[in-house]
């Protein structure tokens, strides 16, 4: 009797995994990226928002906001009935070269601040 070799069952396994295994390591790269985005925006609007209510200029908080902000962002400041509302959107993208395009989408964050009395 002559046993049957079960030598490249391995290989069979790992070519069949190895697909799956780098389309998740994307798919948590990409969802890493969005999460690290949206915080970025928050913490831009946010501080844009209070530098506004202490008094100084819509330029000097949109400068700011630039600063902490993906490149590409665009700021919007509103200010009504002494509230200042500050949005910042930015396209967020995959951080990797060839694959830049996919999964892109836009995202924001709005901070909304009470102006301070002098």
């Amino acid at each position: 009797m002559s046993r049957r070799s079960d030598g490249g069952m391995v290989t069979a396994e790992l070519a069949t995994i190895a697909p799956f295994a780098v389309a998740f390591t994307f798919l948590l790269l990409w969802v890493v990226s969005l999460g690290l985005t949206q915080v970025r925006l928050a913490d831009a609007s946010r501080e844009a928002a209070r530098v506004i209510a202490r008094g100084e200029s819509v330029d000097a908080a949109r400068r700011l906001a630039m600063q902490q902000s993906p490149p590409g962002a665009k700021v919007s400041v509103d200010s009504e009935r002494g509230l200042v509302t500050v949005t910042v959107t930015a396209r967020s993208r995959m951080p990797l070269p060839f694959f830049s395009g996919i999964g892109a989408r836009t995202m924001g964050s709005s901070s909304v601040a009470a102006q301070e009395s002098p």
